[in-house]
């Protein structure tokens, strides 16, 4: 089963999350890591060194992506995400309202 932990959840919105890539040198698979970090300013670049690096199995959240089509299918469910994320707050600052809990929030995404 490709899903190891049942429910891990990441909040990001605060400049604690690193998000961090790494390819395998024949480039059979890639990663992304997140990992909990002092607070930076959100979009920061943090040069990696080698005190910084870790191994696949040492970041509490890692996806791994063993085909360039999977990744697409993350890409483009984010993009939409974003879109819509952008598209509420555009609204409601045009409305002067204060933003509302969206009722498709939790659709299901494959």
């Amino acid at each position: 089963m490709p899903i190891k932990n049942k429910n891990v959840q990441i909040e990001f919105g605060t400049g604690d999350i690193s998000v961090r890539i790494g390819c395998m040198g024949d480039k059979s698979f890639g990663a992304v890591q997140f990992v909990e970090i002092d607070p930076l300013p959100i979009g920061e670049h943090v040069k990696a060194d080698e005190k910084s690096i870790i191994g696949i199995d040492d970041a509490p959240v890692t996806f791994i992506f063993n085909k360039i089509e999977s990744l697409d299918v993350v890409i483009n469910q984010l993009q939409k995400l974003r879109d819509k994320m952008d598209d509420k707050a555009n609204k409601e600052k045009e409305a002067g309202t204060k933003p509302v809990s969206d009722e498709k929030a939790g659709e299901i995404l494959r």
